[in-house]
């Protein structure tokens, strides 16, 4: 394959590396979002049951108690579906790290052929040029000589 096909070949297999690098930023971005959701969950749950306690210390009706309870157990509902969220984003996290990483490797080695592909070229040019100054060397010696 030709050097300038090579190089846009690479371009185009960069482009796509860049683009699953942003997707997987994204979703890492995500995930995190979705963990912090789950502390802010947890953090509420244990301010919601502090308040609990120091309600109960003061005397707290059935019908209040059975509030604190219904509320504390939707608040662990969420949070547990906040963890299937999590368990979800981990693992799309994790996919779209391996799919970045191999478009990565592809890009290098066209990036490693590209160079070989140059080396070659400039090995070449170099010998013909150093042919090229061979042969005038020798002809400027023939010529001499035949003016001798």
């Amino acid at each position: 394959m030709a050097l300038k096909q090579l190089k846009l070949v690479l371009k185009v297999t960069s482009d796509k590396e860049e683009k699953l690098r942003l997707e997987y930023m994204k979703s890492q971005q995500y995930l995190n979002d979705n963990q912090d959701k789950l502390n802010g969950l947890s953090e509420f749950k244990f301010d919601y049951m502090k308040q609990l306690q120091t309600r109960g210390e003061t005397g707290l009706t059935g019908a209040n108690y059975s509030h604190y309870q219904s509320f504390i157990s939707k608040i662990e509902n969420a949070m547990d579906q906040q963890i299937q969220v999590i368990n979800t984003a981990k693992q799309v996290v994790a996919q779209r790290k391996g799919i970045w990483l191999e478009q990565q490797i592809k890009a290098k080695s066209i990036e490693k052929l590209i160079e070989k592909k140059s080396n070659q070229l400039l090995h070449k040019r170099n010998k013909a040029e150093q042919m090229s100054l061979d042969e005038f060397t020798t002809n400027q010696f023939i010529q001499r000589q035949k003016q001798l």
